[in-house]
């Protein structure tokens, strides 16, 4: 399903900036980079929690903190959302803190999806807990993209798209999801916990999820700094470069993708054994497969990027795409290059160690999106990318060393 995911992305994003132009395509994209981040108090971390939690109580057979697990998830995602709602309000027409017009006024429109992607998380993290990850993913993953998809191609063959139009098709996309995904959490649920009292251990739960709000604030962020960045400080032309250079170099990193959703479970089995030079050969062998597939990949978008983009997206992209494209891909090269660094810490147990190099990436990208942005455009972000993602391989790289005793890399 992630796999499937990534070229019905490219087809929404094609669709979009081909209908949209570079100026509404790049408002839509800003939009749409903010709406995670300020899901985050509401998203971040929860499926994570749930997961866990509802495993063990399930395992157990603690219906009633399964419950009270499952209620509190829904409280929390209606209640923070609406905190959000009142806080948008306030600063937006109260003091006018927060602009109206342009660009932000496809913000309003944006916040409604925010309490269904709280809900559709808590569904996601249970049906997860449950032991079933293939149908917890299901909606999110392949169901909402391809109505989104569908939902915008008949927008835009009929009456004609505009960002306006779009973000409206992204909140019924999304609450067609929550509709589907609640259908299945009703089919899948235990029938033990249907008529049982719910049980709160609140304390336990919030102290618990502080920490997996923090992994997904540095992980987002550090995902959608460049886009918002330009936003703030550059046009929404701009903007929309980032975002259409993106979308090809996700192509480079996705057969690092493949790889990790493939050794994952044989780097936990060659750790636990103590297998140091299984684990070596694992590291390596899949670091230069992974590698053999992005680079060529890496070099038909680096001679022929602009050919690609102007056919795909249209010649007004493929001026400005263009170098950006060259910069994320060769960012996106020395990723594959290293390999699996994140996991191969995650797997043996050094999750903190990855954590500390996932800051220094986002101190790194701040940093240079600040230094370049203003002046550089799309190109700057690119480059702040780029050096983020290379600097977080290099750092994680050498954990791996110092921590789990093996040389990453394809080398």
């Amino acid at each position: 399903m992630r796999l499937a995911a990534i070229p019905i992305g490219l087809a929404t994003s094609v669709l979009l900036a081909r209908f949209l132009g570079p100026e509404q395509f790049g408002q839509y994209a800003f939009i749409m980079a903010l709406v995670p981040l300020l899901a985050l108090p509401i998203t971040g971390g929860m499926q994570t929690l749930l997961t866990r939690e509802v495993a063990s109580y399930s395992q157990a057979g603690r219906w009633s903190l399964y419950k009270g697990a499952l209620n509190a998830a829904h409280g929390w995602a209606i209640s923070i959302s609406l905190c959000i709602f009142a806080i948008y309000v306030i600063f937006a027409f109260g003091i006018a803190v927060i602009p109206t017009s342009g660009k932000w006024s496809l913000l309003s429109i944006a916040l409604l999806m925010l309490p269904l992607l709280g809900l559709n998380t808590a569904r996601n993290g249970v049906i997860k807990g449950l032991g079933m990850p293939a149908m917890a993913e299901l909606p999110g993953m392949l169901i909402q993209p391809l109505i989104a998809l569908g939902v915008l191609s008949g927008v835009a063959f009929t009456v004609g798209l505009n960002a306006n139009s779009a973000i409206w098709v992204q909140v019924v996309s999304v609450a067609f999801t929550f509709s589907i995904a609640t259908v299945i959490f009703f089919k899948l649920r235990p029938t033990e916990a249907v008529s049982v009292k719910g049980e709160y251990d609140l304390r336990a739960w919030g102290s618990a999820l502080t920490p997996f709000i923090l992994l997904s604030l540095v992980g987002t962020f550090n995902a959608q700094l460049g886009i918002l960045t330009l936003g703030l400080f550059s046009s929404d032309e701009q903007v929309a470069a980032l975002r259409v250079a993106e979308r090809g170099s996700h192509f480079v990193a996705l057969s690092l993708t493949i790889v990790n959703l493939v050794i994952s479970p044989h780097i936990v089995n060659a750790f636990k054994s103590n297998d140091m030079k299984l684990l070596q050969r694992l590291s390596r062998q899949s670091a230069r497969g992974a590698f053999a597939i992005a680079l060529p990949i890496g070099l038909l978008l680096i001679f022929f990027g602009d050919s690609l983009i102007s056919v795909l997206f249209g010649e007004e992209y493929s001026e400005i795409s263009y170098l950006p494209l060259i910069i994320l891909v060769i960012g996106q090269l020395f990723n594959v290059f290293f390999g699996s660094v994140g996991f191969l810490l995650a797997m043996t147990g050094n999750e903190k160690q990855s954590f500390k190099g996932q800051v220094f990436a986002v101190l790194v990208n701040l940093f240079l999106c600040w230094a370049l942005v203003p002046t550089m455009g799309a190109v700057g972000a690119a480059i702040a990318v780029s050096s983020s993602i290379i600097f977080w391989n290099a750092i994680l790289g050498y954990l791996v060393y110092r921590k789990v005793g093996i040389r990453p890399s394809a080398a």
